[in-house]
């Protein structure tokens, strides 16, 4: 087969090293993001990254709400996919959908299945101390990132990575891997697959803003982690004197004193945690200001030594 029709359904910048790629090798007949939103203060409209994209490339672009509609089936049967591929869409599409595609549905997913199923798996794979993550590309099923195993690739995890190092690295993985999938399918070739391993699943449920309030009767490292993993979103954070601080980078020592855990320690900001560690804030942000390192945060931040932070 020379020329497969290939709809892509992706929503933010993960999908777009995927879609690049198809765009500029395949035969892509169109393609599905969610609905331009309001988001920011001003609540201004704003397209999705898979949606700007194709503007730019003059690629149809459809954004349905979600397919139980008939008319929403009917966008995609006029399509006549033989593949379909999906990054991060962030729509779940029911059993009806992913068997209109001729030959395959297949999904890009940022772990290593069965491991990290769900909506937030780099974000989890940092805050579990994981030390090697990847991309599989699967078949898609009705279940939740259970679908069979088609191509997996490992890349490992550094101890100074953050959430969008990893996303990074990630995303541009997924469109190599993605191609490689598709070039095969091209030639006529069929593709080979493994079941998951059930026992070996875990789940990344999608993170919300309290998950990154900072827990400091936890040790140093689980902190740290905790900082990497939400940066840049949602921010690690706590409250001192009804103010919220977020932490976007840190270091951390032993103490050779016993500390209550959250206690400002010392006129540098250091704040005491879990185990006897001390946490060293390195770039922090208070609520409506930019980032700022320690220095000029410690010049125009009023605090007390022993003040207990929240």
């Amino acid at each position: 087969m020379k020329n497969l029709r290939i709809v892509f359904m992706g929503s933010p910048d993960f999908a777009i090293p995927g879609l690049d790629i198809i765009y500029k090798n395949f035969s892509i007949s169109g393609c599905f993001t969610q609905p331009s939103r309001p988001s920011g203060r001003g609540q201004k409209i704003i397209d999705s990254p898979v949606k700007k994209f194709c503007k730019k490339n003059n690629i149809s672009v459809y954004t349905p709400e979600n397919f139980k509609s008939e008319n929403n089936i009917n966008l995609l049967k006029k399509l006549n996919p033989d593949i379909l591929v999906v990054a991060a869409y962030g729509i779940i599409l029911p059993k009806n959908i992913l068997d209109i595609p001729k030959l395959e549905s297949l999904n890009i997913h940022a772990s290593l299945l069965p491991r990290w199923r769900g909506a937030a798996p780099i974000q989890h794979a940092i805050l579990s101390g994981d030390q090697v993550t990847g991309i599989t590309i699967m078949k898609m099923t009705e279940q939740l990132d259970a679908g069979n195993i088609v191509l997996q690739k490992k890349i490992k995890i550094k101890d100074s990575n953050t959430s969008q190092d990893v996303h990074d690295n990630l995303a541009k993985l997924g469109g190599e891997l993605i191609s490689e999938v598709l070039k095969t399918i091209q030639k006529g070739n069929k593709i080979s697959s493994n079941v998951q391993d059930e026992s070996k699943a875990t789940y990344a449920s999608k993170i919300t803003t309290q998950d990154a309030k900072i827990n400091w009767s936890k040790n140093g490292k689980k902190i740290l982690q905790q900082i990497r993993a939400f940066n840049p979103w949602p921010g690690a954070w706590f409250q001192i004197n009804d103010q919220r601080i977020q932490i976007y980078d840190a270091a951390i020592s032993s103490s050779n004193k016993k500390n209550t855990p959250g206690i400002i320690i010392n006129d540098k900001f250091s704040i005491s945690c879990g185990e006897n560690e001390l946490l060293h804030p390195k770039v922090l942000q208070r609520s409506g200001k930019n980032k700022i390192d320690i220095s000029s945060f410690l010049r125009g931040f009023n605090f007390s030594i022993n003040t207990k932070i929240e």
